[in-house]
């Protein structure tokens, strides 16, 4: 019920008569979900299971932050709406600190802008995916998508515009990726509103920011399928270690540069200078 709610403010109707659904609340025949051809709302019901198969790393890394939040100098209130407003938990985490310091907001807005510079190259690759969409309905594609939905949603469609896609295919691409955003909103509000009311409750003792890691560690390291993959995460987590020390989290954005360039050459080498081949007498 919650994500069908939630795509009635965030989706818009796509141009389509809007029907009566035999099973749903009258209500609820107003949404756009239900004004939907069959074959989309299938779509959006895959984003949204695919989104569930990451269910326990996402609702964990927003129980931390939520906790991270109802311990920190905010209010309950302003807790509630950082969580609901900003979706960005790595930045949300970041302004804690500056904020308990009383630091200018500029500061705050500066630093938040770094540790999220992902998120520039994420919509550089799904500009091409979604360039035709009206700018509201990509700004609201924009808000929604982390890293996860942007993920999925390249795995499952790693082309933008297939020659042989009809619009049909590409209107369930859509709804695919509004699935995928539902759900991953959903889940992390879930998991960041109950941190934040349980932030009393639970000691920081229990180390919960250590269990976040592992459970993103384990959904991130099957995705790396390929050499490229392998390389650029491999780089990356070395130059985020080996320059923590510096401001801002800047280490972050270091590895984020050095990941892309080390994927960029990795992909463009012959297959054969990144594994040795084996020949048949070996």
């Amino acid at each position: 019920m919650g994500f069908i709610v939630e795509q009635a403010v965030a989706l818009p109707i796509m141009g389509v008569p809007m029907p009566k659904h035999p099973k749903a609340p009258l209500i609820l025949c107003h949404l756009p979900y239900f004004a939907w051809p069959h074959d989309e709302q299938m779509a959006f019901q895959d984003g949204l299971r695919t989104m569930s198969k990451s269910v326990v790393t996402i609702f964990t890394w927003a129980l931390v932050t939520g906790l991270a939040m109802g311990k920190s100098t905010l209010t309950l209130w302003q807790a509630v709406s950082m969580s609901l407003l900003v979706f960005a938990g790595t930045a949300q985490l970041a302004a804690l600190p500056l904020i308990a310091l009383g630091l200018p907001v500029w500061t705050i807005l500066i630093t938040a802008f770094v540790v999220n510079l992902r998120f520039v190259i994420f919509s550089i690759g799904m500009q091409a995916h979604f360039y035709s969409l009206p700018l509201w309905r990509r700004a609201t594609l924009g808000y929604f998508t982390a890293d996860f939905g942007y993920l999925m949603y390249t795995s499952r469609h790693p082309e933008a515009h297939p020659p042989e896609e009809s619009p049909a295919t590409r209107r369930s691409r859509i709804a695919f990726m509004y699935g995928l955003t539902c759900g991953n909103w959903s889940i992390w509000q879930m998991g960041s509103l109950l941190g934040i009311a349980l932030a009393g409750q639970i000691p920081q003792s229990w180390g919960l920011e250590f269990a976040g890691t592992l459970a993103l560690i384990a959904i991130i390291v099957p995705m790396l399928d390929r050499a490229a993959a392998r390389w650029a995460a491999g780089v990356a987590a070395l130059v985020a270690v080996l320059s923590m020390g510096l401001p801002f989290k800047l280490n972050i954005v270091l590895a984020i540069v050095a990941a892309i360039v080390v994927g960029i050459v990795s992909d463009r080498r012959p297959k054969g200078l990144l594994t040795k081949p084996v020949s048949a007498g070996d």
